[in-house]
């Protein structure tokens, strides 16, 4: 693993500073879901990469709608980039909740302290909400992202300027359509589980309402409804429909060799209904271009450090 993400740990810290950075990798990248859905205000966005780990889509959703979401997981030999938000640490806390973070009971988004290489060539320490649980009842690797899922966070990348590789690297993951039908068929599945469940569900968020953990309230309806939704779904053999997961890394360093990227151009559809001021393509004069040099000199420093002091210190 890169030396500069040896301090990687999981925290739950009782306080954090007044102000922390977020690594964006999945919906949050949209600037829509953030300031629109969380109602969280970035003080500053900016692109950065992280070394030495892996996008995924292991995290289970809704099936049929949204049958799993996005997650990361160590790999030494990929990257993900995304979007550090600089935010109050009451700004992250409420992302957590809304996140269903905090790792309630072992489960859900766990704040994971990183170090990610913006793309202006700092090294940046921030947190990155991570689903360590093993459960099934928590991940799956037999489903796939939803079109629109997909979608936010290529138009995402795209609004913040990742570089272009990274968003065709987005583009091409695989992912599902919706279907209407089956949607209406899963709220009612959800009214169903809601309405039979209510003894065991009513006094419990009534218990944690008590003790004010709205997190814990969050995650256990989430996983309450998920994990009774996909019960029916395999019970009715619509499993048999799902496609098998997939997720291959975007290679580490695959940016390296765009130092210069005058000329570079790729074209990326913007679709406009999940990215309503967006609409245009991704071209060379991005800023997020100028800005890559930086993370390469960077990282070439890190790296020749590291290799003077080995040879000081050999072991």
């Amino acid at each position: 693993m890169n030396a500069s993400n040896t301090s990687s740990e999981a925290l739950f810290p009782s306080s954090y500073p007044e102000y922390v950075y977020n690594f964006a990798y999945g919906s949050n990248m949209h600037p829509n879901t953030l300031t629109r859905r969380r109602k969280i205000q970035p003080i500053e966005s900016i692109p950065g990469i992280l070394e030495g780990w892996q996008l995924t889509f292991d995290l289970r959703g809704i099936p049929g709608v949204e049958p799993c979401f996005g997650n990361i997981k160590e790999n030494p030999d990929s990257e993900i980039h995304g979007i550090l938000h600089k935010m109050t640490s009451k700004d992250f806390r409420h992302l957590m909740t809304t996140e269903g973070g905090g790792g309630v009971d072992g489960n859900g988004y766990i704040p994971t302290k990183l170090n990610v290489h913006a793309y202006d060539g700092r090294i940046i320490e921030a947190y990155a909400l991570v689903v360590r649980q093993t459960s099934p009842a928590i991940l799956c690797h037999h489903a796939l992202p939803s079109n629109r899922y997909i979608g936010l966070l290529r138009n995402g990348a795209a609004h913040h300027n990742i570089h272009p590789l990274y968003i065709e690297y987005l583009q091409s993951l695989p992912s599902i359509e919706r279907n209407k039908f089956i949607m209406v068929l899963v709220t009612i599945e959800i009214l169903s589980v809601v309405t039979l469940l209510s003894p065991i569900w009513i006094p419990t968020v009534i218990y944690y309402a008590c003790l004010h953990r709205k997190a814990q309230i969050r995650t256990f309806l989430f996983n309450m409804i998920v994990t009774n939704l996909w019960r029916i779904y395999r019970l009715c053999g619509a499993w048999k429909d799902i496609r098998p997961y997939y997720s291959a890394p975007f290679p580490r360093g695959s940016t390296y060799f765009k130092a210069n990227t005058d000329g570079f151009r790729t074209e990326v559809t913007i679709d406009e209904h999940t990215l309503s001021d967006t609409a245009s393509d991704i071209s060379s004069e991005s800023n997020s271009f100028e800005l890559l040099p930086n993370v390469i000199k960077q990282r070439k420093n890190n790296q020749s450090m590291i290799e003077v002091a080995q040879q000081e210190y050999p072991e």
